[in-house]
Formats: C-alpha cells, sequence, structure tokens
C-alpha cells in the first residue's frame, strides 16, 4: 500500500471527517440540553462556508483538516449532568464509528478501514483522559470537573 496515498487519506479525510463527528457529538448534546444557541466551527483559518439553521451555526475554515470546537450558551445555566453529557458526546461519537468501522474491518480488512479505527480510537482516548494545556481543556478534564463540582456543591 502506498504511504503517501495513507497519508493523504488521514489527513484530508479521516482526520476532518472524524472531527466533524466528534463535534456533532457535542452539538447533539447541546441540542439534548436546549441549548439556546449553538455553533460548531470546524476548521481554523478564514471561514469559507457557513450553515445556519435555527439555533444551530455551523461554520467551516479553510483548514479544514485541522481541529473543531463546538460553542454553546443557554440563558439558564448549565446543570453540571447537563455539562458532563455535552462534553461526553464528542468522545462517544468518535466510540460509535470506532464500533461501527471495527467490524467493518473484520468483514473488509484493509489499510483504509483501519486507519479510520485507529483514528478515531486515539480521539477517543485524548478526549476522555483529563487534561489542561493552558485555556484548552479536554472532554475528559471538563467531565471530571463537573463531577467534582457536583460532589462539592450537593453537600
Amino acid at each position: 500500500m502506498n504511504t503517501f496515498i495513507l497519508f493523504v487519506y488521514l489527513l484530508f479525510v479521516v482526520a476532518p471527517l472524524s472531527n466533524l463527528v466528534h463535534e456533532l457529538g457535542h452539538l447533539i448534546g447541546a441540542k439534548l440540553a436546549k441549548a439556546d444557541s449553538i455553533t460548531l466551527l470546524h476548521g481554523r483559518g478564514r471561514t469559507v462556508q457557513q450553515f445556519s439553521f435555527k439555533n444551530i451555526n455551523i461554520q467551516f475554515g479553510w483548514l479544514f483538516f485541522t481541529t473543531g470546537l463546538t460553542k454553546s450558551n443557554r440563558e439558564q445555566a448549565y446543570h453540571p449532568n447537563e455539562k458532563i453529557y455535552i462534553s461526553f458526546m464528542g468522545p462517544f461519537f468518535n466510540g460509535i464509528i470506532v464500533f461501527i468501522f471495527y467490524f467493518l474491518y473484520q468483514l473488509l480488512p484493509n489499510a483504509y478501514i483501519s486507519l479510520v479505527v485507529l483514528y478515531n480510537s486515539w480521539l477517543f482516548i485524548m478526549n476522555i483522559i483529563p487534561f489542561k494545556i493552558g485555556k484548552q481543556r479536554s472532554d475528559g478534564y471538563i467531565i471530571i470537573r463537573e463531577i467534582f463540582r457536583k460532589m462539592y456543591t450537593s453537600r
């Protein structure tokens, strides 16, 4: 298998689509929490495409293969449980992709499907591990923070 083609496939197909799936998980979590407004930013740089419907705004940056971010707001503050499942839904969606493509790989083993499984596994693990770098917080960090916040405010 040509390594260069696999690299291009990973960079321009698997990574952007997997990151988008992750952010869609957060978007659905925010929608379930009845957010007043939700913004999904996919990629970095100048916005090249934008879609809006109801209270959801989706923007694609020209560096679409990089990262994503979902922000949601609600007039009434989110309960810690809502913050937990909004944060968990991103990694959870990557986990669903891992599950589906793992079984697909069992039927049709090839490097392209394997990359989907591996990249989404990596996204799931890296996002569920609690860490904070500067102002960036992993989903796992937010989940742990909210669990502790619930524990100490319920006393």
